[in-house]
């Protein structure tokens, strides 16, 4: 009886039509026999699915893993904001699993938003794309050295990391150098509208990082560098200029050349970058108030009488064009007004202009800022200088009591900050001691 059974089940009968995926699924019914039950159970452990989920490591299943979606858009510009986790990936693609090409995407983007936003993990995603930008286009492709030089401009910005970002910049020149030679045996098809940007950006990244290291002859050469990449960029045309990064060139160059006492070339450079800021920006756009400041730093630095008039002119330009921007009660008027103030302290006939414009950023910082910040303890500073030089003895104690105050809170006692008042209302008290004594010889 048993032999017979077991032969039941295992022999087909030969005249029964081979059974397809189809028939087995439209037989089933709810009276259906233990041995149909049997073949469509082992039918249907050999059909593959028409997705085939591949757990990772953590888990085993995509909805334990709660896995969000990304949508990409198909260009880096114009990719859509993402959160900070990252959590979303790209439709269609587990976690960890999306193409290269997908996830340099994810991550400039990514790495521009925390750069907006001053998040040192900018650095991190921008490792990430150089690794990626490796993976997809080799080892000596133009687009590694954009990669590389993004890599050093987070370093530098993101990090404060002058000698990091010195080595990625020279990693992204030599990229550059080794796509050149590729080019030129037809390996690789690039033009000058997409390296200049990159070399504009790796020389002045360089120049940055030198001035942060204190090397101010290399930085001036790398800047230089930088400025001439910039003018044959602004040759391209309109589409290919980037006002903001030249100014930035402009800016850094004229700084540089100032702290070099090359009064003449940081006035051309200055100049010519009020020249694009006034093309770019309008005749009294925010960006031309830094631009004249520095100007007129540079113009006083010549040190004869005609170059700190025009100084002071320009002083006050920025101050005007500070105020018809940022209205009158504003930090930004307090800080024009303690910059003018300091081009008429040295001047003996404008100490009371120099006062006045004092005691208005001293206000305006009270104000906006209170008496622990640092810029109000500084115009304070300045003017107790200016009260002991003009003999208002008392007035300067009173003052800079409240100074030292503010300094004990701010940085603590004892603090370097806290003893320069100390010897200040130390020395105000000798020089009101010696005027009393010279007042009783006289009398």
């Amino acid at each position: 009886m048993t032999q017979s059974c077991v032969m039941t089940e295992l022999e087909v009968p030969s005249n029964s039509p081979v059974r397809t995926e189809s028939d087995a699924s439209l037989s089933k019914t709810d009276t259906a026999s233990d041995n149909e039950e049997l073949y469509q159970s082992g039918r249907q452990k050999n059909v593959i699915p028409d997705v085939i989920h591949i757990p990772s490591a953590s888990d085993s299943s995509p909805k334990q893993m709660q896995t969000s979606v990304r949508r990409y858009s198909s260009s880096e510009e114009s990719d859509n904001g993402e959160n900070e986790d990252g959590n979303n990936m790209s439709a269609g693609y587990v976690r960890g699993l999306a193409p290269p090409e997908v996830l340099l995407k994810n991550y400039r983007r990514q790495a521009r938003e925390f750069a907006d936003i001053g998040d040192e993990r900018a650095v991190y995603d921008r490792v990430r794309c150089v690794a990626l930008t490796r993976i997809i286009y080799g080892d000596n492709h133009w687009k590694l050295a954009k990669a590389y030089s993004k890599l050093s401009q987070a370093y530098l910005e993101q990090r404060g990391l002058a000698q990091q970002a010195l080595v990625h910049a020279g990693n992204a020149r030599d990229v550059l150098l080794a796509a050149d030679a590729a080019k030129q045996q037809g390996r690789q098809v690039y033009d000058k509208a997409d390296v200049l940007p990159v070399m504009e950006l790796i020389y002045l990244i360089m120049g940055q990082a030198h001035i942060a290291l204190k090397n101010t002859q290399k930085a001036e050469h790398s800047l230089k560098k930088a400025e001439l990449v910039s003018r044959e960029r602004e040759e391209l045309g309109f589409k290919q200029q980037d006002p903001e990064r030249r100014l930035q060139i402009l800016m850094c160059l004229g700084r540089v050349s100032l702290k070099a006492h090359k009064t003449g070339y940081a006035l051309e450079s200055f100049e010519k970058a009020l020249e694009v800021a006034q093309k770019h920006y309008g005749e009294d756009s925010q960006q031309l108030i830094p631009i004249y400041q520095y100007l007129a730093r540079a113009e006083s630095s010549q040190g004869d009488a005609s170059s700190h008039d025009r100084a002071t002119k320009l002083f006050l330009q920025a101050h005007d064009i500070s105020k018809s921007r940022f209205g009158e009660d504003s930090v930004e008027v307090a800080d024009s007004s303690f910059v003018v103030a300091s081009s008429y302290i040295n001047d003996d006939d404008s100490q009371d202009k120099a006062k006045k414009y004092l005691e208005d950023s001293i206000t305006l910082y009270m104000r906006h800022r209170g008496p622990y910040h640092t810029s109000t303890i500084k115009a304070q500073d300045e003017l107790s200088r200016l009260l002991i030089r003009d003999v208002s003895l008392e007035d300067a104690v009173s003052l800079q009591r409240s100074v030292a105050e503010a300094k004990v809170v701010l940085y603590g006692d004892p603090s370097e900050q806290a003893a320069a008042s100390y010897q200040m209302l130390g020395s105000i008290r000798l020089k009101t001691r010696t005027y009393r004594t010279g007042f009783e010889m006289a009398h």
